[in-house]
């Protein structure tokens, strides 16, 4: 009997037990969980606001309610967005756009899971504007707690997913088809 111990096949079967990992992770009840930890540990300098918190806020009177920005892209956000939200993409915004919004005022954003909606707080922060918080677990978080998301002012189901991956981070129901 030959015992298997080259290098290669233990790299190999390390990357089949991270695949299988990180496909167990990434679904809908382990996923935002996981991206929530991922994201408060690489972003530590931004506040975090929980999805109840949140929606707390936005049944609150009309001129406490924080300013919603969408940091996705405008497909992403043309596909669905929380009511009212602005559309904001982290990855195109000029900083002359975010000197232009009013520092007084509450924000909070979101992008699908959080990443890029505290790269925009950074910038945010950077232009002046220092009342922002994260929307923890971003618009899936929001839309797997049976929050409404919106397209052109009408509630859809559907949430964009950025990448076919991060679909399963989606309850089945409010995946895109």
């Amino acid at each position: 009997m030959r015992i298997w111990t080259h290098p290669a096949l233990y790299a190999l079967g390390g990357m089949g037990a991270a695949a299988l990992l990180l496909w167990w992770f990434m679904d809908h009840r382990h996923g935002t969980a996981w991206a929530i930890s991922v994201v408060r540990d690489r972003f530590p300098d931004v506040a975090q606001l929980s999805v109840a918190e949140l929606e707390r806020l936005v049944a609150g009177e009309a001129g406490s309610r924080p300013v919603l920005l969408d940091a996705r892209s405008t497909e992403e956000y043309a596909v669905s967005h929380l009511p009212g939200a602005l559309s904001l993409p982290v990855k195109t915004v000029t900083d002359e756009t975010l000197r232009e919004l009013a520092a007084s005022a509450p924000y909070v954003v979101y992008c699908s899971a959080g990443y890029r909606a505290c790269e925009l707080a950074r910038r945010l922060h950077q232009a002046g504007i220092h009342q922002v918080q994260n929307l923890e677990g971003g618009i899936f978080a929001w839309a797997n707690a049976g929050h409404p998301v919106h397209r052109a002012g009408q509630p859809v189901q559907a949430v964009h997913a950025y990448h076919r991956l991060f679909s399963r981070l989606l309850k089945p129901e409010r995946r895109q088809p």
